[in-house]
């Protein structure tokens, strides 16, 4: 009996003196469009502005931050990554903590608690088998409608939903993964996509891949999106790899996805080589840079050929940079190809955290048009909007005492010609769990001086949140501009309630509608999902 309560002491106070090298350690809840949730907040010692990495396999694929704060949970976005984060994967925390040993006397009885505590803490994944799958994902029932006056805008579509994550399948090291919707359309416009049926099956990823960092050679088969060539975008194929120290070189092949449909393009052909380089397994010393050759064709004949370069590098805890840019290597001149290396697309960002409570970031995103040799189709591939030529950005957040933010940006684009260079400037502020009533709420303010119009953009929301469960969130919209060419001015309202509620640990639901309020055209859009997460 003596050794048993030695026992529990022992583990208890390994726990409450443990120090800066033991890391929080939490799992992905859920995952929005630009958002990421964690089954840990301020009871863990989460503040805004801590950085946690997500791992996966044992390998870290993304960096987040976070961004609000509740008692037993957290909101974060995406700082940096290299794949897909999904549901259950584990996060560890960069935040340096030591948690104070009790100063009262604790009975055997909390010593027992604490110990169970502990023990249902421990991350799953740790305690598995090495053969044993882990399975994570979510199957849900959606409904997604838009109600216009003009009915050719109108949407309403009943859909299952799969997300379907397995790793170390039947401990072979392989993970499979599988992202599906299907669809019903009840509306008249179902053929606006292509297709002469209502009901639709959306495939967007299904791949068998096997990347173990401690394995010489790997490869993936199936509908995927490379985290070695972004610039392949999503094909159907497969890509080989092999590896050296640091090096990794390998080959990827497929067919094209279309964008609006995902249907495969079979005519429409893509292929590269590329070589990997990765320095540094620690947060804030990290480089990882590829350089790929990449090929297209329609049907067998080269319709682009062009050298992607990507680069992520982290200088240190405070400072990384991130690059993206397209070489073409041919060009027309009088209806004629020749060999002309060319800049084509490149996106820059530095992202500099100098003190805990102040981030910042700055970009750039310029291109040219890109002529496709066998198609005769030119396109701008910028991120900011097709129609712009270059773009400078910049944005800034500050974090004081009692979870308020204050962040501000600013964007410049220019466009070739006689168009004007279009500017935008916003800022916000936001604070969370107001007076600890886990209530939050925000404004946000923007001036766009636009190629064709100017505007003024103002939002508000509120949200709170109830025993962990249930989340409720208003949010209103105010968008007023004037089209300079016409000389006309519009205004946009649009009205938003959001209710999320956990009906367990395992089944969750979530209610969305917006009232668009606009003198050209109202609609009410709805969104229902009801699903079980596993």
């Amino acid at each position: 009996m003596i050794r048993l309560k030695l026992f529990y002491f022992l583990i208890v106070l390994f726990a409450f003196s443990v120090k800066a090298d033991e890391k929080i350690r939490t799992s992905v809840s859920y995952i929005s469009a630009s958002v990421v949730y964690l089954n840990a907040g301020r009871e863990a010692g989460f503040v805004v502005g801590d950085t946690v990495d997500i791992q996966k396999n044992q390998r870290t694929i993304a960096t987040i931050i976070i961004t609000a704060v509740s008692k037993k949970s957290s909101a974060a976005q995406i700082l940096t990554g290299e794949g897909a984060i999904s549901v259950g994967d584990m996060g560890i925390s960069k935040k340096n903590f030591i948690a104070p040993i009790p100063a009262a006397a604790i009975s055997i009885d909390t010593l027992k608690e604490s110990t169970k505590t502990i023990v249902k803490s421990i991350p799953k994944s740790v305690a598995l088998e090495n053969n044993e799958n882990i399975i994570t994902g979510r199957v849900s029932l959606q409904y997604s409608g838009m109600f216009a006056e003009d009915s050719r805008f109108n949407l309403s579509q009943p859909a299952p939903l799969l997300r379907l994550n397995v790793r170390n399948l039947y401990g072979t090291g392989l993970e499979f993964s599988m992202y599906t919707r299907s669809y019903y359309d009840l509306t008249n416009s179902y053929q606006r996509y292509g297709g002469s049926s209502r009901f639709k099956t959306r495939i967007y990823e299904f791949q068998l891949q096997h990347d173990l960092p401690e394995d010489q050679f790997g490869y993936g088969v199936g509908r995927m999106t490379s985290r070695y060539v972004g610039g392949m975008g999503v094909f159907d194929g497969a890509h080989f790899f092999a590896r050296e120290g640091d090096f990794t070189a390998g080959i990827m092949f497929g067919a094209n996805v279309l964008q609006q449909s995902v249907d495969v393009n079979s005519d429409n052909t893509k292929e590269a080589l590329f070589v990997s380089y990765t320095s540094g397994k620690d947060f804030s010393q990290h480089y990882d840079g590829t350089l790929a050759y990449i090929r297209q064709h329609v049907k067998g004949n080269l319709d682009r050929e062009f050298l992607y370069l990507q680069n992520y590098a982290a200088l240190s805890s405070q400072l990384s940079i991130y690059e993206s840019s397209e070489f073409d290597l041919n060009d027309i001149n009088n209806g004629v190809k020749s060999s002309a290396l060319k800049l084509s697309n490149t996106f820059f960002s530095v992202n500099y955290y100098p003190v805990p409570w102040l981030s910042t970031s700055v970009g750039y995103d310029g291109t040219r048009s890109v002529y496709l040799f066998e198609t005769m189709k030119s396109f701008s591939d910028t991120l900011f909007d097709k129609n712009f030529m270059q773009g400078f950005r910049a944005n800034a957040t500050v974090r004081l005492p009692y979870f308020i933010s204050i962040s501000s940006g600013f964007v410049i684009r220019t466009k070739k010609g006689d168009a004007r260079d279009a500017v935008t400037m916003d800022g916000s502020a936001r604070m969370s769990d107001i007076l600890g009533s886990e209530i939050g709420a925000g404004v946000r303010y923007a001036k766009i001086y636009g190629v064709y119009s100017d505007g003024d953009n103002i939002t508000f929301d509120i949200d709170r949140t109830f025993f962990y469960s249930l989340t409720t969130s208003l949010r209103y919209d105010y968008f007023s501009y004037r089209i300079l060419t016409l000389r006309q001015d519009y205004a946009t309202h649009t009205a938003t309630a959001s209710v999320n509620y956990r009906i367990s640990r395992t089944f969750y639901s979530s209610l969305s509608a917006d009232d668009v309020m606009d003198k050209t055209m109202n609609s009410i859009r709805i969104f229902a999902e009801i699903g079980m997460r596993f």
